[in-house]
């Protein structure tokens, strides 16, 4: 318990340090931008939501290979999609996250992949 109580200090501290330092917000939430005057959602604006939803059907291991997917072209909005995803996964309980196939170490592992990917290093 206490490990786990551990583990998810340091994975918020990091979302946290990373939006801070990259984005300048006190937050790790995206919030998406309003839609065009066509009503066309940014791709950051539709990972976030096609990664909600799936989250919601306990979808997480497809969720993040949806992500990692998304992060290829180096865009920084989805780098915020990303913090988001994280904590919104930090949040979930232990029950949950076995039920979705994962662990508080695989989130704490992709997250390092993000910041590798966006080559982010904190001391």
């Amino acid at each position: 318990m206490f490990t786990q109580d551990w583990m998810m200090r340091q994975i918020e501290t990091l979302t946290l340090a990373i939006a801070k330092i990259v984005f300048r917000k006190d937050t790790a939430e995206y919030r998406p931008s309003a839609a065009g005057e066509d009503g066309i959602l940014s791709n950051a604006d539709r990972l976030h939501m096609t990664l909600n939803a799936a989250l919601k059907e306990g979808r997480i291991s497809e969720s993040e290979d949806l992500l990692f997917d998304a992060l290829e072209d180096g865009d920084r909005n989805c780098l915020e999609v990303a913090l988001d995803f994280y904590c919104r996964l930090n949040e979930l309980s232990d029950q949950e996250l076995a039920a979705g196939n994962f662990s508080r170490q695989e989130i704490q592992d992709g997250l390092n992949d993000v910041m590798e990917q966006f080559g982010i290093v904190l001391p």
